[in-house]
């Protein structure tokens, strides 16, 4: 592993970002730990005026798709601040939906959960790092749609997409904004 991410915040990039909870635990398993991700980037995105492209919420990883720029700014908005926004904000609520769950169940529904949720000392919610892949093209950006869209297909967790409703394919597909409108109209360059 390098000893230094070297993040590159460029103008007109888009960012297909990947980030994985804590020793792979299947924190997102919930559906209110997944509406507090929602919640999420519904903070970061008012706080840092950065545009959403994609996501998809799964048990122990979310896939995230930004342009992180401001409309009307030249200027990025380093990925390691819109990351560290957005995992504060969902450590910090995740938890408290954890424990509300812990508290009507005494578990948190596998044993590894269970085990952090008994464990002795700091409770990490997020693995420290992340894959953070820059692109410039339209096609590279459709693909990365497509494939956190289908994610959840192929993991098993449903046999079509559209029946996965933690993710941005509702939004593009079937014009679903109940959970969150996404930020990206299709045009190209995002502008």
């Amino acid at each position: 592993m390098p000893g230094r991410l070297k993040r590159h915040d460029e103008y007109g990039h888009t960012h297909f970002l990947t980030i994985s909870c804590y020793r792979r635990l299947q924190f997102f398993r919930h559906d209110s730990v997944k509406k507090v991700f929602i919640e999420g980037i519904h903070h970061t995105r008012e706080k840092l005026g950065i545009r959403w492209i994609g996501y998809v919420i799964m048990p122990e990883h979310i896939h995230l798709l930004i342009f992180p720029q401001p409309n009307g700014s030249d200027t990025p908005i380093p990925v390691s601040q819109v990351l560290h926004e957005l995992k504060q904000y969902v450590g910090r609520h995740g938890k408290k939906a954890l424990r509300k769950i812990w508290s009507v169940n005494r578990s948190l529904g596998t044993p590894p959960l269970d085990a952090w949720a008994l464990g002795q000392g700091p409770k990490p919610f997020w693995k420290p790092r992340g894959y953070d892949f820059n692109t410039t093209r339209e096609d590279t950006i459709h693909e990365k749609l497509d494939y956190m869209h289908k994610n959840p297909i192929t993991r098993g967790l449903v046999d079509r997409a559209e029946l996965w409703p933690w993710s941005s394919y509702r939004y593009y597909e079937l014009s679903d904004y109940s959970l969150i409108e996404m930020d990206w109209d299709g045009s190209w360059p995002i502008a």
